[in-house]
């Protein structure tokens, strides 16, 4: 019998979990996620519909749990305190390719379900709450522990932190609308992106 702390049943718990996101991904690309049915779903990853409620609490939470996983949220916590024995520059340029990616394999999925975060106010207060609030508090700790390290000057944490959320949103979007230079470039933004935030614009020798 297992017990609710074991390593095993733990397993066992994430690998059903990724297999019901896996179909929920599929069936919201495929349908949108608004006529996605929790039926489909559920016969798309080999399970009983029932099954899924074990796992989420609805379809909104099926849309959480994506966006949970397409940027890495359960180990970002781990990553930040771990980067702090390293160079800023170096985990953001890490951090920021290796999630951009992971939206890239997620493109078709997140054009199926933004729009509903947008027009649902219920569903987009748990988006919020749930995912970019929590992004949000973890980066800002990161940017304030920096501060105070004297890695890095003192900044308005609160904004610095939700002025990079919105870069990479922003450039999201415009990769969603199939924007021709960011489409093209997309592999160079995170070195760029970093030269913005920790070198700025000004050429070389400017005041």
């Amino acid at each position: 019998m297992f017990s609710d702390q074991d390593p095993i049943r733990q397993q066992l718990i994430e690998a059903r979990r990724n297999q019901i996101l896996d179909a929920a991904a599929s069936v919201f690309a495929e349908e949108g996620f608004h006529r996605a049915t929790t039926k489909e779903i559920a016969s798309r990853a080999g399970i009983a519909e029932g099954t899924i409620y074990n796992y989420f609490e609805s379809k909104d939470d099926l849309l959480i749990g994506l966006m949970s996983r397409l940027a890495e949220l359960e180990t970002l916590d781990d990553e930040l305190t771990e980067a702090l024995q390293g160079d800023a520059r170096d985990f953001f340029v890490a951090m920021f390719r290796r999630r951009v990616e992971h939206m890239v394999e997620g493109q078709e999925t997140l054009q199926a379900i933004l729009p509903e975060v947008l027009v649902n106010a219920d569903l987009r207060e748990r988006y919020y709450q749930r995912y970019v609030l929590r992004i949000a508090e973890m980066l800002e700790q990161y940017v304030r522990t920096r501060i105070e390290l004297g890695h890095i000057r003192p900044v308005d944490a609160s904004l610095a932190t939700r002025a990079v959320q919105a870069m990479f949103v922003g450039l999201l979007v415009l990769r969603i609308l199939g924007d021709e230079t960011v489409v093209e470039r997309w592999e160079t933004l995170p070195e760029l992106l970093a030269t913005i935030i920790f070198d700025g614009l000004r050429a070389e020798g400017g005041e």
